[in-house]
């Protein structure tokens, strides 16, 4: 029998209105990990060396962390090739946290993300989402998910209206090649960037560049939160893959070659799941060599989704037939030409 029964009713109203309330646990959010994984690249050689940066950092670094409460949502190209996909679905299988999905085009990515965080948010009956930025190279420390969570519920306890954007923003730069790197620090990174906002409207962490993602969204009153300190919550992989979008950059040499670099060795490399074999391969296997420069191939494949787009549009106008169709797919297979033999 409860203790509370024997309390006569009118003693324990009048309890209730002397004693404090216990504060109440506000309902966690919906937390979504989100990543592009190879959107308008057709070149399985490319994904052979992209898919073994995806297993060693950001899935080992996930696999490692202390809170498991996540979903981490991979989003490759609907054209993505088959044996590409078969080892990301291989990866994907005994990890019951990953979903893959499918987009058309690279600009297809945020409002698909967007559809698919509200009705995941709606189904869970969850109020609020979480969602964090990661790329398929790059790792976070095993404790980000658990201190993002830790954040979260301190500021939804407040009983805020206004969504919040957490910036864990220390972190390292290195070059798996070489292990080294340096300590670097950004206001608004690219890696674990989060905000925290209603499901209702959600928009996602990637509704803008991740540099001014802060700035723009303060005007409006979003709270703005810095997980500050000594702890490095982000490793940041610099490779001539993850440049090749850009001309004549050296950044691989200004990192390795930092006057206040280090050796990351296991045990650094460890507070962010990279194991020992991991740090081995990716230290050993040699990177693919790009056949050209790609900035002006990459313009062009921005122009292309530009043209399909358009004629998307027009599918649902009388005068559109069976010609605009035709266009659309013989796009796609010039957009699937261009990036298939991207590295040698």
């Amino acid at each position: 029998m409860r203790l509370t029964r024997l309390v006569p009713a009118p003693l324990r109203r009048r309890l209730r209105a002397v004693l404090p309330a216990k504060p109440r646990t506000p309902p966690a959010p919906l937390h979504v990990i989100a990543t592009r994984h190879g959107i308008g690249v057709f070149d399985e050689q490319w994904f052979a060396y992209r898919q073994l940066m995806l297993e060693h950092l950001p899935l080992a670094s996930l696999d490692a962390q202390t809170c498991r409460d996540f979903t981490w949502v991979i989003t490759v190209d609907r054209d993505m090739p088959p044996v590409a996909r078969r080892r990301l679905d291989e990866l994907a299988a005994p990890r019951p946290y990953i979903r893959i999905t499918e987009t058309e085009l690279k600009r297809d990515f945020v409002p698909d993300l967007v559809q698919w965080v509200r009705e995941e948010a709606r189904a869970r009956g969850k109020r609020w989402v979480l969602t964090t930025r990661l790329d398929d190279d790059d790792a976070v420390d095993r404790g980000l998910v658990a201190r993002l969570h830790q954040e979260s519920a301190a500021y939804l306890a407040e009983g805020p209206k206004a969504a919040a954007v957490l910036s864990p923003t220390l972190g390292c730069n290195w070059v798996p090649s070489k292990a080294a790197g340096h300590r670097a620090y950004h206001h608004s990174p690219s890696i674990g960037l989060s905000l925290l906002e209603k499901a209702s409207g959600a928009t996602t962490v990637y509704r803008g560049n991740h540099r001014t993602l802060a700035q723009g969204l303060a005007q409006w009153g979003v709270n703005v939160r810095h997980l500050d300190g000594q702890t490095m919550w982000w490793l940041y992989a610099h490779t001539g893959l993850s440049h090749m979008q850009s001309e004549g950059s050296d950044r691989m040499d200004k990192v390795a070659g930092h006057r206040n670099g280090f050796a990351l060795d296991a045990e650094a490399l460890a507070r962010f799941g990279v194991t020992p074999e991991g740090a081995r391969l990716l230290r050993e296997t040699p990177e693919p060599e790009r056949r050209e420069s790609l900035h002006q191939l990459n313009n062009r494949g921005h122009e292309l989704e530009g043209e399909i787009v358009a004629l998307r549009e027009r599918i649902g106008e009388a005068d559109a037939g069976e010609e605009v169709r035709e266009r659309i797919a013989a796009l796609h297979a010039e957009r699937r030409r261009m990036h298939e033999r991207l590295v040698r």
